[in-house]
């Protein structure tokens, strides 16, 4: 209800009507600004967390950005081996160059897999093997960028939205 309706009768009969102000916050549209922009910020903490699982049990530090910008962020990874993966290679041709021949273990399982977020144990396995060149198949993109976009992007609005009603 946004108005009250009092009726009074002494000698004549009067209609007060007063409106109704709520004990809430005083309604102020920056502060839903701001607490859309926190909820925007905790989506952003999100997804670096799911591009921190997809590396867990890599053996290096992978470096991730978050910029904040006028209408949100925007988060990069500055890793050869992470867009590597996320994008995947061709079949190609590796041959020994400064080596008369390679050396590689005889076997090999992946920390990761496509359509996975996430990272688990792995890596090479068997003796070594020697080799003049190797016809490398290709690696499998893992598609992380687009598994993880296509998950806040359906998510986004219920960070902002709990946010907002925080700030109600």
């Amino acid at each position: 209800r946004l108005a009250r309706c009092e009726a009074h009768q002494a000698e004549q009969t009067m209609i007060k009507m007063s409106p109704i102000t709520p004990n809430a916050k005083k309604i102020t549209f920056t502060r839903f600004a701001d607490a859309a922009k926190l909820g925007m910020k905790d989506a952003a903490d999100a997804v670096v967390k799911d591009i921190e699982a997809t590396t867990a049990s890599w053996s290096h530090d992978v470096d991730i950005v978050v910029k904040e910008r006028s209408d949100g962020y925007s988060i990069t990874v500055n890793d050869d081996v992470w867009n590597m993966l996320d994008h995947g290679t061709r079949a190609h041709r590796i041959v020994a160059r400064k080596a008369k021949r390679l050396r590689f273990a005889g076997g090999f399982t992946a920390k990761t897999r496509p359509g996975f977020i996430g990272s688990t144990s792995g890596g090479s396995t068997g003796g070594p093997v020697f080799a003049q060149g190797v016809n490398h198949p290709g690696t499998t993109a893992r598609g992380w960028s687009k598994l993880i976009g296509a998950k806040y992007r359906s998510r986004l609005q219920s960070y902002i939205s709990k946010r907002i009603r925080g700030a109600m």
